[in-house]
């Protein structure tokens, strides 16, 4: 069953909402809490995100950007009165896949589920395919490595001494954990390999980048 979750200081909205994803057979939650939603967009518990553009207490984009830093992934579209194209370019470039204008009409509103639903397997088929051959442990493994490094940070020599691999098998690692959201990485100063930049990972630190992201 597709999971839906949207957020909306409007409950009469969010009853709306709820009765018309009823209709298609869709498991919709709703809530008015920022604090829920980024939960939910943190623990990966929705195929679909909806988020209201004009909330009271802190900006729809605000929040559209704190759940793409959480989870980069996550498909969310915005739930908004603005109907003129310089508003829907800007919630696009923010990270926004799509938008759902109000008054939500059935028919727009699955229209657009619908297409959503197919990005959300597609995006999925993709991390699924990046993870093909990496380990479990040997995720942790990095994490933790990263982790001990703190800000200084390691690269991917460093990384494939301490781990036991090869250095291209340390990148992979590297490189997947950066895809995921929880690690950054920036060219620092120096030479790297022949032919390679020298990058140096760190897990991000601030604004719960990292955090309860599932791997």
């Amino acid at each position: 069953m597709l999971r839906i979750g949207a957020l909306d200081d409007d409950e009469a909205i969010l009853f709306t909402l709820t009765a018309m994803a009823k209709t298609q057979g869709w498991d919709l939650e709703t809530t008015t809490s920022v604090d829920r939603f980024l939960f939910w967009v943190r623990d990966g518990a929705k195929d679909i995100y909806l988020l209201d553009y004009h909330l009271p207490r802190m900006s729809g984009l605000n929040v559209l950007r704190q759940a793409k830093s959480i989870a980069p992934d996550s498909v969310i579209a915005m739930l908004t009165v603005e109907q003129n194209p310089e508003a829907a370019r800007r919630l696009l470039e923010e990270g926004a896949e799509d938008f759902i204008t109000k008054p939500i009409r059935l028919a727009d509103f699955c229209s657009r589920i619908n297409l959503l639903k197919r990005l959300s397997a597609s995006v999925k088929g993709v991390w699924r395919e990046s993870r093909k051959g990496l380990s479990e442990e040997k995720i942790r493994r990095a994490k933790g490595i990263l982790e001990e490094s703190g800000d200084r940070g390691v690269t991917a020599e460093e990384m494939a001494g301490r781990m036991g691999v090869a250095y291209a098998t340390a990148h992979r690692y590297l490189e997947y954990l950066v895809t995921r959201g929880l690690v950054e990485r920036e060219e620092a100063e120096g030479d790297g390999r022949p032919g390679r930049p020298r990058l140096v990972y760190r897990l991000y630190r601030a604004g719960g980048r990292q955090s309860g992201l599932n791997i």
